[in-house]
């Protein structure tokens, strides 16, 4: 990946046996932010990374999910009465 903070899961075409990953992936985290994030986190086992993902289409047409790093602190949500992505 060349974004910082962001990656992308994409549908496995090659499982092996029936518990294999469904999907596979990597998505890369600036230091920086890790960091920051395990100070913030100081005194728990766990760090908590959010992500935000879009369904999109590789280069292949194979479907897969783009993932960032959600790095927004407040803000009022946004809901949407759209249907279910995965829907084609």
């Amino acid at each position: 990946m060349d974004y910082p903070n962001s990656g992308a899961i994409f549908t496995s075409t090659q499982k092996k046996f029936e518990k294999s990953p469904d999907m596979w992936g990597d998505i890369k985290i600036e230091k920086a932010y890790l960091l920051e994030l395990i100070e913030k986190d100081q005194g728990e086992s766990s760090v908590t990374v959010k992500l935000s993902g879009w369904l999109r289409k590789d280069k292949n047409g194979n479907r897969m999910v783009s993932l960032k790093v959600d790095t927004y602190q407040g803000g009022a949500a946004v809901t949407s009465s759209a249907k279910d992505p995965w829907d084609d």
